[in-house]
């Protein structure tokens, strides 16, 4: 642990952090000894930010919560932070890494999310999950001292932005359902009150969506291939892949996956294991296949 990071914060950062099943709890596993506190402390802060537009509580009272966050990540490095995720972004080294525009960009895109009327058709939403996801992936890159070109990071986004609204239908949380862009329900000629009566419907439009989610990470992960791009974001470039294959998973079984969600297993560790021992731009902490995995 590093100097000045509590245990209490430690923990506070793991439960925020690392849910079960989840993925980041999946590819944490292979992050560097030395790094782990730092993503531990940034994807604490980011999944608790983006929560609050989702809490069942009045508006009001998520306007207040996100005025009080984008204070205190305002406050000043030697100011005493009221919250244990800010300490501990301190103490890992991370916030030091992060600048203030993109701290503040995560509350605003978090404000963004109130009372989203249904976006027109899937441009508008490439645009909307672009927007909201392009700041985290600049905060994971800051950590590493890295850059993408920002077109590709704009698809790589709106890629992980379709990953994250998909698994909200496989019993991760609330399914958002008026969040499926209206061009996709008119083709199916589809209502949400129907889609939410009708399984074998949704598993049709779920196909339809993780197919456009695939199409912008073979877009974006396309422009990674230069030298100085494949640098950029190590663990990063391993949730990207991820992504991309539970995305495969969906559109081969969208009917499974509305069942059961999606889970990590063995094999899913032989593919990021073989894929993070087969590129040098990877810093690798030298796991062996089994470590952690006995009781997948």
């Amino acid at each position: 642990m590093k100097p000045g990071l509590t245990s209490a914060e430690l923990e506070y950062c793991r439960e925020a952090a690392l849910k079960s099943g989840g993925l980041f709890e999946f590819t944490s596993r292979f992050l560097p000894a030395e790094r782990c506190e730092e993503y531990l402390a940034l994807y604490a802060l980011v999944r608790t930010i983006q929560l609050i537009p989702s809490a069942h509580v009045d508006d009001e009272i998520i306007w207040a919560k996100l005025k009080w966050w984008s204070e205190e990540l305002a406050a000043q490095p030697e100011s005493v932070s009221r919250h244990p995720l800010l300490r501990a972004l301190w103490a890992s080294g991370a916030r030091k890494k992060i600048d203030n525009s993109l701290l503040q960009g995560l509350v605003r895109g978090a404000l963004s999310c109130i009372d989203v009327a249904p976006d027109s058709d899937e441009n508008v939403f490439f645009e909307r999950l672009a927007v909201l996801g392009l700041t985290s992936i600049e905060m994971e890159l800051a950590l590493d001292e890295a850059v993408i070109d920002k077109e590709l990071g704009r698809y790589l986004a709106a890629a992980s932005g379709i990953f994250a609204f998909l698994i909200s239908f496989g019993k991760d949380r609330p399914p958002e359902y008026e969040q499926i862009p209206l061009n996709i329900l008119a083709e199916f000629n589809l209502s949400v009150a129907q889609l939410k009566q009708q399984p074998a419907d949704l598993a049709q439009v779920i196909t339809r969506i993780a197919g456009l989610g695939l199409s912008w990470f073979s877009q974006g992960m396309a422009g990674l291939d230069g030298a100085k791009q494949r640098r950029a974001g190590k663990h990063l470039r391993l949730r990207w892949e991820m992504e991309a294959r539970s995305l495969l998973k969906i559109k081969k079984n969208a009917a499974g996956f509305l069942e059961t969600g999606i889970r990590y297993g063995p094999m899913d560790a032989w593919f990021a294991w073989r894929l993070l021992r087969q590129s040098s731009n990877f810093e690798f902490r030298n796991l062996k296949l089994e470590d952690g995995y006995a009781h997948m």
